[in-house]
């Protein structure tokens, strides 16, 4: 459970334990050219991650300091991110046809696949020829060089309370918005608070396992089924970028008509999640989680410490 604090370090050695890890394999994955589309997907999320971390410590950073790795990381994910979307835009193409086979004849279904394919292997190629991947490495080396000059004076919960209460603040804040206007604007920014906040209980999984996996378990479904409900969008999108051959128009049609089915089964889905991750009031969890680090602390015993490495 590398991704996670640990109660024999400091809250801040902690802090750059992880984020060095996840620079350092991110580093890793950007070098390697076995698998092009699983490296960048996997450094996306690490880059996420990190950003997670960002703003857990939010408070203790500092505007500063936090806005200089916040724009990194950030930037980065930017720079990959359309190799990234093609992928994901493929992937929930062939995901769509799966769960409702026979919806389109098979010599249509193959030349629209044909045709997001050749969309993503352009960007891949793109990403490669203009150096993104070493653009991106680079940033990330000097990350790491800036990690020991991060602010980090306090610790305990006091590290993290600031951050922790004001990220599950945007979170709620977000789903009631998406709740008030269901825009894919106001459902992508839900999805990215509730991204950091899944991010924050896996940091702090360790104070009370039994009750913060459980939350973790129906946060890292609600942001699979909101990213999923995303990727739909994206394709829809793709499918209208040109007007289809007439050849394809009856199946591109009935496409559109299934990725509106589908994206309003799973938003449905994640509101009924987001009703109990967000019933309680900011300041009430902040302290719930307080106690429960308090208590960990205290108890001198720790049934994760033998986990194995969470990457």
């Amino acid at each position: 459970m590398d991704y996670s604090f640990r109660r024999d370090e400091s809250g801040s050695a902690a802090a750059r334990r992880i984020a060095r890890e996840q620079l350092e394999r991110a580093i890793a994955e950007l070098g390697s050219e076995d698998d092009a589309d699983r490296a960048v997907h996997s450094v996306r999320k690490r880059l996420k991650k990190l950003r997670g971390l960002l703003r857990l410590l939010e408070g203790e950073l500092g505007r500063g300091a936090f806005g200089v790795e916040n724009r990194t990381y950030r930037d980065a994910g930017r720079l990959l991110e359309g190799p990234r979307r093609a992928a994901a835009v493929l992937a929930a193409y062939d995901g769509l046809l799966e769960r409702f086979p026979g919806a389109v004849p098979d010599a249509a279904r193959d030349a629209l696949r044909e045709r997001l394919s050749r969309e993503r292997e352009r960007r891949v190629d793109a990403m490669h020829g203009e150096s993104h991947a070493r653009e991106v490495s680079a940033s990330l080396q000097a990350s790491i060089a800036r990690l020991e000059s991060w602010p980090l004076a306090r610790e305990g919960w006091k590290l993290c309370e600031r951050g922790f209460r004001r990220s599950y603040a945007r979170g709620r804040r977000a789903f009631r918005s998406a709740l008030a206007e269901p825009t894919t604007e106001r459902f992508h920014e839900w999805r990215k608070q509730a991204k950091h906040h899944w991010y924050h209980v896996r940091l702090l999984e360790r104070v009370w396992p039994d009750a913060l996996r459980a939350v973790g378990a129906m946060l890292e479904a609600l942001t699979e089924e909101l990213g999923a409900e995303h990727d739909l969008d994206d394709l829809r999108q793709a499918l209208l970028e040109r007007a289809p051959a007439p050849e394809l128009a009856g199946a591109t049609a009935r496409l559109l008509e299934l990725i509106a089915a589908r994206r309003e089964e799973l938003r449905s889905s994640a509101i009924a999640r987001g009703e109990h991750v967000w019933a309680e009031r900011p300041r009430a969890v902040a302290a719930r989680v307080g106690a429960y680090h308090a208590a960990w602390l205290a108890s001198g015993h720790d049934d994760e410490e033998d986990a194995g490495a969470d990457v």
